[in-house]
């Protein structure tokens, strides 16, 4: 807050990731296309300075490349970025549903709101709408056990997937209702209490689709 009580803006830097991230993660920037320096400083209206600061937080962040004299580069998602993705939520959301399964801990309300959301035919070709809503879905379940370390870990896969989930749904939308089937089930054996089942909806859910890592390899 300042001294009016107003909330401070960001960092210039800050600013210049946010729009440049959401470009790439939205799929605007395609894999191997360039970032223009100057066209980014007009977007955002901030000096070279910031922008500079900003590629170099977004390619530590693997979204570009800085490749000397030539420039950033849109980073492309590789086939084993991608088994490495979702082996890591596998890990960490199998132990997330037996917990839950397990201690027949109750399921909030919001999830059937979003689910309802989610399989609303108004929605279903709001490929950006359903991929923060997949993730949102997931993230709800991992809040439920109150662990901020792992929560945080799980955030910081966020745009990552975000960005995978974009592309597997545009490559094949019909996939879609194999997804919202799939929560669906999960639910349903959360609140039997059935962890078996639970892990087992949960570890094809997360398996890569044939469509993106034909894609990616």
């Amino acid at each position: 807050m300042d001294g009016t009580g107003r909330a401070k803006a960001p960092p210039a830097w800050e600013r210049v990731y946010a729009y440049v991230r959401e470009l790439i993660t939205a799929g605007q920037v395609p894999a191997g296309q360039f970032l223009e320096e100057e066209q980014v400083c007009a977007a955002v209206g901030v000096s070279r300075t910031p922008v500079r600061d900003a590629f170099h937080r977004l390619e530590a962040d693997r979204f570009i490349d800085l490749l000397p004299r030539r420039g950033a580069v849109v980073r492309a998602v590789t086939a084993d970025e991608l088994v490495q993705l979702y082996e890591t939520r596998r890990v960490i959301e199998a132990h997330v549903m037996r917990r839950i399964a397990e201690q027949r801990l109750p399921l909030p309300k919001t999830i059937d709101h979003l689910l309802e959301r989610l399989t609303a035919p108004e929605n279903w070709s709001d490929v950006r709408f359903q991929a923060e809503g997949d993730f949102a879905f997931h993230r709800s379940l991992l809040a439920m056990l109150g662990n901020e370390v792992m929560l945080g870990v799980f955030d910081g896969l966020q745009r990552r997937q975000q960005r995978v989930s974009i592309g597997a749904i545009s490559a094949n939308h019909a996939r879609l209702a194999l997804i919202h089937e799939q929560h669906a089930n999960l639910v349903t054996a959360l609140r039997a209490g059935d962890a078996e089942t639970a892990v087992r909806v949960l570890q094809t859910h997360l398996e890569p689709s044939s469509e993106v890592m034909s894609r990616l390899l």
